[in-house]
């Protein structure tokens, strides 16, 4: 009999990676519920095997990004470097405190992030109805916009390396909040991930988490999902994703956030 997961996995993880090809991330904050959720993985090599498989769909996904001129790489190298030091002290923080209570607190620092999304979009909303539906300018990060974008790398960092997850959530609110439009959004934060995600493998595998086949099987197919949604986002309107984009992703990150301060 062929074993249901063999299957199951690379189709979990093809939808993965398209999905955070079009809205930002690595997927990170999927692998882990669907891993331990679906198919009965513990924890920790959730986490590991998380943190494994959003290497292939980062990297794929930001050199498709990059082709279309989605990728901020300054401004998302300097976010990479601060996740770097932000995972290494995130593991040595979640030796310290207790699991449930860390689901608590991430919960509650996700709801804080939306404070400046939800004012950011105010104003990007006011300026495209100012533009009269002209299309929007890139905008580059410059000087202390860029200290500041780095607190937000270092923060994702965190993340990465206390819940076992990509580190998403404030790379999105730092790129958005700051002024970078949508598809640089999406685009330079899938590129910040590369970073996390290296940090993480390191980590873990000197802890003897990584399954190979399971990085294999979810990471792989997960890439070529990556790879196709810059192929999607190319045939939306610029101004049609600029207005679904901060409602999806502050609609999702709501509903993340309650189920950990609930669970």
């Amino acid at each position: 009999m062929i074993d249901l997961n063999l299957v199951l996995l690379p189709l979990f993880g093809l939808l993965i990676g398209l999905l955070v090809s079009m809205f930002g991330g690595g997927g990170g904050g999927l692998y882990v519920p669907v891993l331990i959720l679906i198919f009965g993985v513990t924890p920790q090599v959730a986490i590991a095997t998380s943190l494994a498989s959003v290497l292939p769909t980062s990297v794929v996904s930001s050199i498709s990004h990059f082709r279309e001129g989605n990728v901020d790489i300054r401004t998302g190298l300097i976010l990479g470097i601060g996740g770097v030091v932000g995972t290494l002290v995130g593991a040595v923080i979640a030796n310290l405190i207790p699991p449930v209570l860390l689901e608590k607190i991430m919960g509650i620092f996700t709801l804080i992030m939306l404070i400046p999304m939800l004012r950011s979009l105010v104003q990007r909303q006011q300026k495209m109805k100012e533009l009269n539906g002209e299309n929007q300018e890139k905008t580059t990060l410059k000087g202390p916009k860029r200290a500041v974008a780095s607190l937000f790398g270092v923060a994702s960092g965190l993340l990465a390396g206390v819940f076992g997850i990509s580190g998403t959530p404030p790379i999105i609110a730092g790129l958005y909040s700051l002024g970078l439009p949508a598809l640089m959004v999406v685009g330079t934060s899938v590129f910040v991930l590369i970073f996390n995600s290296l940090a993480g493998i390191g980590g873990f595998y000197l802890l003897g988490r990584l399954n190979l086949t399971l990085i294999i099987l979810l990471g792989g197919s997960a890439a070529v999902g990556a790879f196709i949604g810059p192929l999607l986002l190319k045939k939306i309107n610029p101004n049609t994703f600029e207005k679904i984009y901060g409602p999806v992703i502050m609609g999702t990150m709501i509903i993340f956030a309650l189920g950990l301060i609930i669970a």
